[in-house]
């Protein structure tokens, strides 16, 4: 039986993804007087937020803050939103179906714990999740397989007999590179990669829903 799943945050578990697609720029403008390129934060979205503080911080020195400091920068300017947002369709039901059924749930985000603990708090699920693995604490982004080795390790079973449930492609590559079993779930903000995540994940679900009964059918399938 796969008992350990690990699921991304940000558009899987929480209707997040509008908030980070201009959150780099609306940072900036209004707390450092910058105003950063569109892309900027396209840049930024497959970074872990002391990548983009790095990144950052090269683009625009003047800013007397250190990468560790823009990152808890940005977290900070959008956390009063990011704790009242939705949940992805059917994710409380499925979350706690899950953990009754008696699967380990593990969290692994590039977005700050005291965020994803206010959002899912508010959403009545926070206490269902066994652990939580952010990029900051890991030391690595989701762009490294040693991310998922380290979260391997931590759980302390091998990565082969890990499930990650990701929406991103480039989190999902790295993640199948590592070993483990990738469940993709539709998110429209990465629907133009579906092509390239039908060829990288193991199932792709469209909605979250699907994931309990696909993860019976692995374990009757070992």
């Amino acid at each position: 039986m796969y008992s350990n799943i690990i699921f991304d945050v940000d558009g899987v578990l929480l209707d997040s993804m509008p908030i980070w697609a201009d959150s780099a720029n609306l940072y900036l403008k209004e707390v450092h007087g910058i105003d950063a390129p569109p892309e900027l934060d396209r840049h930024c979205a497959t970074m872990s937020l002391l990548e983009a503080g790095e990144y950052i911080r090269s683009l625009y020195p003047q800013i007397a803050l250190s990468p560790r400091e823009l990152a808890d920068g940005v977290a900070e300017f959008i956390r009063e939103r990011y704790i009242r947002v939705p949940e992805k369709p059917g994710m409380a039901k499925t979350v706690r179906a899950l953990k009754e059924a008696g699967y380990t749930l593990y969290l692994a985000t590039a977005s700050e714990e005291e965020n994803v603990k206010g959002a899912l708090s508010n959403l009545g699920v926070w206490d269902c999740f066994q652990d939580i693995f952010t990029c900051t604490e890991i030391g690595f982004s989701k762009n490294y397989t040693e991310y998922y080795e380290q979260v391997a390790e931590r759980i302390g079973c091998p990565c082969r007999e890990l499930v990650m449930v990701e929406d991103s492609l480039h989190s999902m590559i790295t993640a199948k590179k590592a070993g483990l079993v990738v469940a993709a779930v539709y998110e429209a903000a990465s629907a133009h990669q579906e092509g390239e995540i039908l060829k990288v994940c193991d199932v792709y679900l469209k909605r979250l829903s699907e994931l309990p009964p696909y993860l019976s059918q692995l374990s009757q399938n070992l």
